[in-house]
């Protein structure tokens, strides 16, 4: 069974008060806590009106480790943003002392709006990075993306973490990258703060890649994340939860995920 690109979804949030797919609200609450965190917000480029943001750190220091989180790359995963959005929420500005932290909240708005996997073209957003590994070409979002290389590759030095969802899984899995021959410490602890929501994967294939207690592992397509750890990212990870399970439950483990991810690099 594969994902329809087409087919549309929308859920309801107790935690925000409204559906999934509403762009409006989700921009004035994430607004909100740009202006509470004083983060640099940049505009990298837009897709149909709607921005391709990158949120910053207020005053980045070269001493400090660098990250990068990024979700929405589908736009039937929105739990990705949403978890953002609530993870910004729980953050303290003196978090900006012990790390520069980067996000791309939303890559692709207009998939996020329609509740479609892929973006208003019919493309896939999150495949055309890395070339030569399939025939995947870059869509509009990856072209924006892409012309800012070095920004994000910078931005991403010290981790990557890209949050998505499978619509087709009741339970949870991670992609994970570390430069050794099994899953370490980086990718356990990921995977433990997914696994507080959600039984984790039995192994399988799922799209093709074999999953081992929960992993895919250094798996490298021609993703976003996969082409930032290809480009020097020290590690690298992109969660996968279970969009069959309750939308608000699916908020809150990738608001868990990205806390851990914090967590994990200020412990380094």
């Amino acid at each position: 069974m594969s994902r329809s690109p087409y087919q549309r979804y929308s859920w309801q949030s107790e935690i925000f008060e409204c559906a999934s797919h509403d762009i409006d609200r989700f921009m004035a609450l994430l607004d909100e806590e740009c202006q509470r965190l004083n983060l640099k917000q940049r505009v990298l480029g837009k897709v149909e009106g709607q921005p391709l943001l990158l949120l910053q750190s207020p005053n980045a220091s070269a001493g400090l480790p660098s990250i990068l989180i990024s979700s929405g790359f589908h736009g039937e995963e929105a739990a990705g943003p949403w978890g953002l959005l609530h993870f910004l929420s729980g953050v303290s500005p003196e978090i900006f002392e012990r790390v520069n932290l980067s996000l791309l909240p939303l890559n692709n708005p207009t998939g996020f709006i329609k509740g479609h996997r892929f973006n208003i073209f019919g493309e896939n957003p999150n495949r055309g990075y890395l070339a030569g590994v399939d025939d995947a070409k870059p869509t509009i979002e990856g072209k924006i993306l892409l012309e800012h290389g070095q920004l994000l590759q910078a931005a991403s030095k010290d981790g990557i973490l890209t949050c998505h969802e499978d619509v087709l899984q009741t339970h949870t899995y991670l992609y994970s990258f570390e430069p050794r021959q099994q899953p370490g410490a980086f990718s356990q602890q990921l995977l433990g703060a997914l696994a507080e929501s959600f039984d984790v994967a039995m192994d399988a294939d799922i799209d093709g890649c074999p999953v081992n207690n929960g992993f895919i592992f250094n798996h490298f397509d021609s993703s976003f994340e996969a082409w930032l750890v290809r480009s020097g990212a020290k590690v690298g990870a992109c969660s996968e939860t279970p969009a069959t399970q309750n939308f608000d439950r699916r908020i809150l483990a990738n608001s868990a995920v990205m806390q851990r991810f914090v967590d994990f690099t200020l412990a380094q």
